[in-house]
């Protein structure tokens, strides 16, 4: 296994939110890092619009090359990065919900995770107890880097140190 260093919070921050309406984000195999272009760079590329890229911010234009080598991806260097269905990130609070041993607590999350709007219910719940909601932060986190983990193996490549901790 090929192994580098990764930035699993940002890899898990990006599973679990969807912005295809804005750009694509990919991950880098070479470099293990995160690769966001905006759909208007890639969209100008594509269709060789000279005058769109002209006229894009300096920023997106410092992008332009890397928006090359992903459309060229010939070698398979970047590879789109999973996104979590909802329905997974409800389950996880379903299952966190059942290790809570306050009683009453167990009792609201499960009424809050009951129909529409379970997500801000559920958050507005937990925040109330903070331990708790550090108790679940965590559990979520958890989860949430194995998955990563699992997802980086299945590419061959074994993440080292995550870069957010300190050594």
């Amino acid at each position: 296994m090929k192994k580098l260093k990764v930035d699993l919070d940002e890899i898990a921050f990006t599973m679990e939110t969807s912005d295809e309406f804005e750009g694509i984000t990919l991950f880098d195999t070479e470099t293990g890092a995160i690769v966001s272009i905006p759909n208007e760079l890639m969209t100008a590329l594509e269709s060789d619009d000279e005058e769109a890229l002209r006229d894009l911010p300096d920023w997106e234009k410092e992008l332009i090359e890397t928006a090359e080598s992903i459309i060229s991806n010939e070698s398979g260097r970047y590879v789109d990065i999973p996104r979590k269905p909802s329905f997974e990130a409800y389950n996880l609070m379903v299952e966190f919900t059942n290790t809570v041993k306050n009683r009453p607590l167990r009792e609201k999350l499960n009424i809050a995770l009951d129909g529409k709007g379970a997500f801000r219910r559920f958050k507005n719940v937990i925040s109330d107890y903070p331990e708790e909601e550090k108790r679940w932060f965590a559990f979520k986190d958890k989860r949430m880097h194995e998955e990563v983990i699992e997802w980086l193996n299945d590419l061959g490549i074994e993440p080292m140190e995550d870069l957010n901790k300190e050594i």
